[in-house]
């Protein structure tokens, strides 16, 4: 059976006509090809004789792709490239069209190619020029016996026309020869690619592996045949109609090797990268990059788009755009390395509206930092945004080890950690999990002081239990009595409260920042809330509710938990009569701790003030006049910074009207709304489009970012792919899968309202894939 003949075409019940007309012809056909597949070949020779073999024909193939699918791309332009013939410029003229309904041009390879020989040829004509490489000689394209002329009267011209135009009738009749010799096989070979779509979209998208030890399609039911064959399988079993189309497969076509699971992967890819730059359309946007070293040591770099969806009532989206990676770990190649991608996917550089890295001098640097190297490429200004979540941590991370004793403490919590994750101690725990602490995320330090507060009983009473049973071991038993000893005394009691207070405050900041429709102004202002609620904390009854707390939990501890003290009197004094205690009292203690209260709040509350003292900047000041709230609503004076960002010119009348309109509407509201700009962008977007100023503003004021929390998020999905495992695969494939697997929501609908054009590309790829192998 012909592979092309078999080919799927698409899922309709009816059969897709533009994809069965390539299939009227025996002899193979190179496809027009696509935007995924360009490469970097050279487009060719200028002769009209091209280039020789197919190998040449399909790389030049390759490097064009806007050439027409189903008709003849005939491009008009006002101006078309010129070139030097003789001395004098000469360029393609769009008159040329006229009789010469084959004739088509790529702007890409400023060419002339003919569309029913690229698409019908059967003879000599695939070397001719018009099918390999493309016809540029302008200064005899309209000469007698030359250029258009001498390929239009070739025989081969003659018979690929008169087969394009036979398919024509046939497509306008109903009646094109795919359908006549069997539809019924056709339907049953959609279905059954459209399934095998299906199961490896259904893999990608819940980050499972693909791939066992046999990878043959008579080898689905046994034992190592991975989840791709394993489900395949499943599939087939339970689908009857899916089973009766694998009876009527050649077993040469059945479309479960590796290669076509690539080419899969890499076509659901493509049609999630193009959705994203379809989604960002004409529309400004952040730039958010992070990076992290994968076990091979490859460096992989998240990229993650931040827009304003305008097709989705304005609501901001942050897509994971790809994951790169560079040879060399320099601000510069890091830099050309995101513009590459950028430009690859088909986004446009100068529509960069702001950059929001982490703090590392290779991103941050204002001299040779990406984001100075990024402007300087683009050669305009693109505000720079430390990323907020970093700096909270920074926060906790400098102002925890400002005081020995909280770093004590934490040291206390972790030991206590892992004695209780012992296995001969946590069948004996009941009390709630401990969290482990982690460096790169202060959250696990609140979640430790949340379980070991609640929990505090239950540990107490696990300790004093394993001291009191000798069949536990003395390491364990004097373990165990240290531990009881640190946990019971005041001050660790009083540092545990103190600790919690201040992390409490700053989880929500936190927790909002994670989420992807968070702008830079709502970060800022929750940041800043934070800030106020801990000032708050530095007065006499915040240090006396947290000290009382502390008492109140030692003295609720059983008396042989209590540490006891040796006491030792004064050799000085063995000669005097002692009228009164000597040594360290509980005053001594109180004052101990009062002094490292106000030390701890204040060294947060410090670094807060200086790693957020940029929200004093015109930049921040004109985002926090466009909140609502501001008394200086829609003061086009202050907005003219961000305008200034993208030349946008800015209409004061405009926002004169758009301010009354807008508090008319918010008083008009009974029902309590909380006006922020995201609420005013959604529910009047249809009337601000009569003040465009004003909407681009708005929509400029969402588009700042305030974190890198989807990059970090990404590198999740990116351990689940890559792991132990699947460490065999290239960076390429590791890189699809991540995006797949992260944007879910658009893998799952590559697999359901876009099959129609999976199918067509995964169509032409196949047929691509046969041309060396006939």
């Amino acid at each position: 059976m012909d592979i092309r003949k078999w080919l799927v075409s698409s899922t309709s019940a009816r059969p897709s006509s533009d994809l069965e007309c390539t299939t009227i012809t025996l002899p193979f056909q190179p496809a027009p090809p696509i935007q995924s597949d360009i490469t970097e070949t050279p487009v060719g020779s200028n002769s009209e004789t091209g280039a020789n073999g197919a190998e040449a024909e399909f790389s030049n193939l390759q490097a064009v792709d806007d050439l027409g699918i189903d008709q003849p791309n005939q491009v008009k332009l006002k101006q078309y490239p010129a070139r030097m013939f003789g001395g004098k410029k000469r360029a393609f003229v769009s008159s040329w069209y006229i009789n010469r309904d084959w004739l088509e041009y790529s702007v890409k390879a400023d060419s002339a190619f003919c569309f029913c020989c690229r698409k019908f040829n059967v003879g000599t004509s695939r070397v001719d020029a018009f099918v390999n490489a493309g016809y540029r000689n302008w200064k005899n394209a309209n000469e007698t016996d030359r250029g258009f002329h001498k390929h239009q009267t070739s025989k081969e011209h003659l018979s690929s026309y008169a087969m394009w135009k036979e398919r024509e009738r046939r497509v306008s009749s109903g009646k094109e020869i795919s359908t006549l010799l069997n539809a019924d096989q056709l339907q049953k070979n959609r279905y059954y690619v459209s399934s095998i779509i299906d199961v490896i979209g259904f893999l990608v998208e819940n980050q499972l592996p693909l791939r066992g030890k046999l990878d043959a399609f008579d080898n689905m039911s046994e034992g190592g045949s991975g989840l791709f064959l394993s489900l395949l399988d499943y599939t087939i079993k339970k689908d009857p109609l899916l089973a009766d189309a694998v009876k009527t497969l050649p077993r040469n076509a059945t479309y479960t090797c590796h290669d076509i699971q690539n080419e899969i992967i890499s076509l659901l890819s493509e049609v999630v990268t193009e959705a994203i730059v379809k989604e960002v359309g004409d529309s400004y946007y952040t730039l958010k990059v992070d990076g992290t070293r994968d076990p091979t040591g490859c460096e992989n770099i998240s990229i993650v788009i931040r827009f304003v969806n305008e097709s989705e009532s304005y609501e901001v989206a942050e897509r994971l755009l790809t994951v790169a990676t560079a040879e060399m770990g320099d601000a510069r190649t890091l830099t050309d390395t995101i513009l590459a991608e950028l430009n690859k996917a088909g986004l446009n550089p100068s529509k960069i509206l702001s950059q929001v890295y982490d703090g590392a001098s290779l991103m941050s640097g204002k001299i040779g930092g990406v984001q100075k190297l990024l402007q300087e490429k683009l050669n305009k200004n693109i505000p720079y945004v430390h990323c907020l979540n970093h700096q909270l941590h920074l926060v906790v991370v400098h102002a925890m080890s400002a005081e020995a004793a909280v770093m004590d403490f934490f040291n206390v919590c972790n030991a206590l950690y892992k004695y209780c994750k012992k296995p001969t101690i946590a069948v004996h725990y009941k009390g709630e999990r401990l969290k482990r602490l982690l460096e790169q995320r202060w959250t696990g330090h609140l979640a430790t002081v949340s379980v070991i507060l609640n929990n505090f009983e239950e540990i107490t009473s696990l300790l004093t239990e394993i001291d009191s049973v000798r069949a536990h071991g003395p390491e364990l038993r004097m373990e165990a009595v240290g531990l009881l000893r640190e946990i019971s005394t005041p001050s660790f009691l009083f540092i545990a409260n103190l600790v919690h207070e201040v992390l409490a405050l700053l989880d929500p900041p936190n927790k909002l920042l994670q989420r992807e429709d968070t702008d830079l102004w709502t970060g800022l202002s929750i940041v800043t809330s934070a800030k106020v609620c801990m000032q708050k904390l530095r007065c006499v009854e915040g240090f006396t509710k947290v000290w009382e707390k502390a008492r109140a939990a030692a003295n609720a501890l059983p008396k042989s938990t209590t540490p006891k003290r040796r006491r030792t009197g004064n050799k000085n004094m063995d000669d005097y009569l002692v009228e009164e205690t000597t040594g360290q009292r509980e005053d001594d203690v109180e004052t101990e701790l009062k002094r490292l209260y106000y030390s701890t709040v204040d060294s947060v509350v410090g670094e807060m003030d200086q790693r957020f003292s940029e929200q004093n900047s015109h930049l921040y000041r004109a985002l926090a006049v466009l909140d609502p709230e501001s008394d200086l609503f829609l003061d086009p004076e202050t907005v003219k910074c961000i305008m200034d960002l993208t030349q946008s010119p800015i209409c004061y009348a405009e926002f004169e009207v758009a301010k009354n309109f807008l508090r008319s509407q918010k008083e008009s509201k009974t029902e309590g709304d909380n006006w922020t700009t995201k609420l005013i962008l959604s529910k009047y977007h249809k009337a601000l489009q009569t003040m465009p100023s004003v909407l681009t503003a708005f929509k400029h004021a969402l588009t700042f970012g305030a974190s890198t929390a989807m990059c970090e998020n990404s590198f999740s999905s990116l351990r689940n792919v890559f792991s132990d495992h699947r460490r065999s695969m290239l960076h390429k494939r590791k890189a699809q899968l991540v995006q797949l697997a992260f944007e879910r929501d658009l893998t799952r609908k590559c697999t359901t309202e876009w099959k129609d054009t999976v199918l067509r590309r995964f169509n032409v790829r196949t047929r691509r894939l046969q041309l060396f192998k006939r």
